[in-house]
């Protein structure tokens, strides 16, 4: 391995990706292959990304070598920038050739072999199911479903995003049991149906390339019937592991019936929210509604402070007895559901006898696409 690149480039490249990462990576893979550099970094959870970068050699060939990304970056780091800088591979040592000296880094020959054994398992299979969007597209999804993720050891399934595509379109979901998401893209169509989960963790790091990626560059999956998925993108490459279990019914929580359904500004309605949280002691806060003749008061009981807010809203649904309703709710959870939607004006479902509470953006205009956040009530 032998090779001149810019120092400045290199170093952009190993940042950007040991930033995406998050800083958890435990080696830089650099794969030498004719005149491009691909540099492969991976994490303690198998989560892989590739990018590659043009490189000068006097003869080609294909090498590779492992080593510590830190080490690399912070010498990298206090070199001035150079043009041509030499990086040659020495026995199991890295040697860096700089105008300023020589500075080794040694390999870690046992992970050439462990990720050599992981990419052949995704590529042995010829079989692939192929699914093409717009990066922006995919970054949406993510900011609509990531905050409902549960992270619990003993239901791992939950821990991630399920990923539905098919003849009549596209559905995302995630829940904690105690809330739950359904998105569904109608114009997101395949000619047959694939189902898949992929864990939160790698999500945040898809989540973090796509940060990094034009909006309108184009995002090709592949998907297997094993326990791998690959993002391709115009110079990366993620690879990561799925959750290999059945996702929950999640149609079967979302209640057919509601007592009663009002139309309210969204952001008037998580301004008061946050207000009344303000005030609260408790760790976690719930906050009550009592709706009556289209004013919604929001408090928290408290017997010593007495705070609230009222809000007109416009009942569209009603056939609760009495013509009111009182339920409460993690305020958190309202939080985290309204500061997901963009528009206006949303439309809040109560139903008492399965204490839930169903958020949907309102809009007459029909779209392309539909989203739910179902809460669950407490006990008043």
């Amino acid at each position: 391995m032998h090779f001149f690149v810019s120092s400045f480039s290199l170093l952009q490249k190993l940042y950007v990706l040991h930033k995406i990462i998050k800083n958890n990576s435990e080696y830089f893979l650099f794969e030498l292959f004719g005149e491009k550099l691909i540099i492969i970094i991976s994490d303690s959870e198998n989560n892989i990304i590739t990018t590659e970068i043009k490189v000068c050699v006097k003869k080609k060939s294909k090498e590779k070598i492992a080593i510590y990304p830190k080490l690399m970056i912070d010498i990298l780091n206090t070199l001035p920038e150079e043009p041509f800088l030499l990086i040659k591979k020495e026995k199991n040592i890295l040697n860096i050739y700089s105008k300023q000296g020589s500075y080794p880094i040694p390999s870690i020959s046992n992970e050439i072999k462990s990720i050599n054994n992981y990419l052949n398992t995704f590529l042995v299979i010829k079989k692939k199911k192929k699914i093409f969007l717009y990066s922006k597209i995919l970054l949406k999804i993510l900011k609509k479903t990531l905050f409902a993720v549960a992270n619990k050891d003993f239901n791992p399934i939950i821990n991630g995003v399920f990923f539905h595509f098919s003849p009549y379109g596209a559905t995302f979901v995630a829940t904690d049991t105690y809330k739950l998401v359904k998105y569904t893209i109608y114009n997101i169509r395949l000619n047959y149906s694939i189902k898949f989960t992929i864990h939160k963790k790698s999500l945040q790091i898809l989540q973090n390339i796509l940060n990094e990626e034009h909006e309108k560059s184009i995002v090709y999956i592949e998907y297997k019937k094993i326990d791998i998925i690959k993002f391709n993108f115009k110079i990366k490459l993620f690879l990561c592991r799925l959750i290999n279990e059945k996702y929950p019914d999640f149609n079967s929580v979302i209640p057919k019936n509601k007592d009663i359904s009002f139309i309210i500004n969204r952001i008037l309605f998580l301004n008061s929210i946050k207000r009344i949280s303000i005030f609260s002691k408790k760790k976690i806060s719930f906050i009550r509604f009592y709706l009556k003749n289209n004013k919604l008061k929001i408090y928290e009981e408290d017997p010593i402070i007495s705070n609230y807010s009222k809000i007109q809203c416009k009942s569209i649904y009603e056939k609760y007895q009495g013509g009111y309703i009182k339920m409460g709710f993690n305020s958190k959870f309202l939080i985290e559901a309204l500061s997901s939607f963009n528009e206006d004006f949303i439309s809040f479902e109560l139903c008492n006898s399965n204490k839930t509470g169903i958020i949907r953006p309102y809009s007459n205009i029909k779209k392309k696409e539909s989203i739910l956040i179902l809460i669950m009530s407490i006990i008043i």
